[in-house]
């Protein structure tokens, strides 16, 4: 396995580091890094600063899916959403957070840099790809909460 924190800063793409820091991260059995979107996003965005790409931060977000997995929210509970008093805007408001999950991923000013999104493909009319790069304008199921989430040139200081 190459060490990532050694290559050339001029050699590769955002997309090349991305799949190959994807592909580094795989085990033998899996085909997703799913649950994994923070940590994985943490990791990517300090291999692209090392490598020359200094504006990488992770941006916290959601990613809206088209049929949402009922088995991810049996725990759920109405109190948890809205007032707190189990009202019909309670539960329309948990409803509709089933099909918006919370997600991480890396940016680039504005270009999303995602190895975890295909980690929702089993709720999606359409899969995602391994690697999504895009403008962040133009990726309708990303919805951004907080930009700058974590930014790795402070985290490693």
């Amino acid at each position: 396995m190459k060490n990532w924190y050694k290559i050339s800063k001029a050699s590769l793409s955002v997309e090349e580091i991305a799949s190959q820091v994807r592909n580094s991260l795989l085990r033998d059995d899996e085909e997703t890094l799913a649950a994994l979107c923070l940590p994985v996003s943490r990791h990517l965005a300090q291999i692209l600063i090392n490598n020359g790409y200094k504006a990488a931060s992770v941006v916290q977000g959601t990613f809206t899916v088209d049929n949402p997995d009922p088995s991810a929210y049996e725990d759920w509970d109405v109190k948890d959403f809205g007032s707190g008093e189990e009202t019909e805007e309670d539960y329309e408001e948990m409803e509709a957070a089933k099909y918006t999950p919370l997600h991480y991923w890396v940016q680039l000013n504005n270009i999303v840099v995602d190895i975890t999104a295909d980690q929702f493909n089993d709720e999606l009319d359409e899969p995602m790809p391994e690697v999504v790069t895009g403008d962040i304008n133009a990726l309708e199921r990303y919805t951004v909460i907080t930009d700058n989430f974590i930014d790795p040139r402070i985290m490693y200081r």
